[in-house]
């Protein structure tokens, strides 16, 4: 087990595992949680855009596309990411003990 925390540790950097985080802990679409996280966080919108694009194409959250208020989700990969990985709203990661 540590060895696949330590794989996550080096593949996912802090902006996605807070998107992760931050997906988990509402039902939103997925712009107004990311211009949320950019003002309380001053990390680029573009960066946090960039950052979710990465976590779609790694299936660990869906999304709608432009036009499409959908609520952003955690694919079920994601969810075994954070049940792994504890991630506070800081982007401070802990592993679980």
């Amino acid at each position: 087990m540590e060895d696949l925390r330590r794989l996550l540790l080096r593949t996912l950097n802090d902006n996605q595992l807070l998107i992760l985080s931050r997906v988990a802990a509402t039902d939103r679409p997925l712009t107004g949680t990311l211009i949320s996280l950019s003002r309380e966080t001053g990390i680029p919108l573009s960066t946090l855009k960039l950052n979710a694009r990465i976590l779609r194409e790694l299936n660990l959250i869906s999304y709608g596309s432009t036009g499409e208020a959908r609520e952003a989700e955690l694919e079920p990969v994601g969810s075994l990411v954070l049940r792994l990985m504890q991630v506070d709203e800081g982007a401070k990661l802990r592993l679980y003990d």
